[in-house]
């Protein structure tokens, strides 16, 4: 076989690769390319990190007002108070165990006594209340003072608005007998104009510093509120992290007492910030218990 130049020279220039300009015009081409899917790559993800983040905040958010909506709520009428110093507030209330509308209860110039008839009543979970030794204290009108002196007094001295729990018995059907601790006999200061009677055990704190928001519990009562009410091993919970520094201007915890025209209200005004994120909730809850 043979071959004449021109199919010889056709052959040797169809089988030619790329050359070299050809091959850095496709680098530089696809070197662009990448630049471009590379930046569009971590937009998204960077993206999609700031919206984690900022639903991470949302949620822990949205999870400490609604457990303070849902605690304050419950708190016994009165014994909401708040204290605050430069770098801390705690809001402090004692929830309600149960609630009961009384019989009988011994108020001067009546004798006193150590036993109450009270209408039989449910606890917070619904089930029927049963004490023995339970810890818990019997509360009757408390009133409105400072530092809610009805309820975080000591009441050692058998005369007052709360007193120990030692035991429940099912008189009848229709009655029930709250016994006291203090066997010798107590005297209630007041009667309830409607007669109604609440079941307390400690109270609760909920407390803004370090740019976190704890909750306390399982302590006793003071009569001047704490910025630390801490008994070991109670060690305070943590709520929720990433709360802006305190301005005095600007307080989380606001409480406006009831007055002729409403109930008592609180205003809670909490600030998450977070790597330049910066979230404002702000929340009122009425109390719409009363004595």
């Amino acid at each position: 076989m043979t071959f004449t130049s021109a199919s010889l020279y056709a052959k040797l220039k169809a089988s030619k690769g790329f050359t070299l300009v050809e091959l850095i015009l496709v680098i530089i081409i696809l070197g662009v390319m990448s630049v471009g899917i590379a930046g569009f790559i971590t937009l998204s993800t960077q993206t999609y990190l700031n919206v984690t983040e900022r639903d991470e905040l949302l949620a822990n958010a949205r999870f400490v007002i609604e457990r303070l909506n849902r605690e304050i709520r419950n708190a016994v009428p009165n014994s909401i108070r708040i204290k605050n110093d430069t770098t801390s507030q705690c809001i402090e209330f004692v929830p309600i165990i149960a609630s009961s509308t009384y019989i009988n209860i011994p108020v001067a110039p009546e004798g006193a006594s150590a036993n109450i008839t009270v209408i039989p009543f449910n606890d917070k979970d619904g089930d029927p209340y049963e004490c023995s030794s339970c810890s818990d204290q019997v509360l009757v009108y408390p009133l409105f003072s400072v530092n809610s002196i009805d309820i975080y007094a000591d009441q050692s001295d058998a005369i007052g608005k709360v007193f120990g729990l030692d035991a429940v018995t099912q008189t009848t059907t229709d009655e029930w007998t709250l016994t006291l601790d203090e066997t010798s006999g107590v005297l209630f200061d007041d009667d309830s104009p409607t007669e109604r009677l609440y079941i307390i055990h400690s109270p609760v704190s909920y407390c803004v510093k370090n740019n976190t928001i704890v909750r306390h519990a399982n302590y006793g009562y003071l009569v001047n509120q704490s910025l630390s009410p801490i008994i070991f091993p109670n060690e305070p919970v943590l709520m929720a992290e990433n709360i802006a520094t305190l301005a005095t201007s600007d307080l989380p915890f606001v409480m406006y007492p009831a007055t002729l025209q409403r109930n008592a209200m609180i205003q809670i005004k909490l600030n998450f910030m977070r790597d330049g994120e910066s979230i404002v909730f702000n929340n009122e809850i009425h109390i719409t218990n009363v004595p």
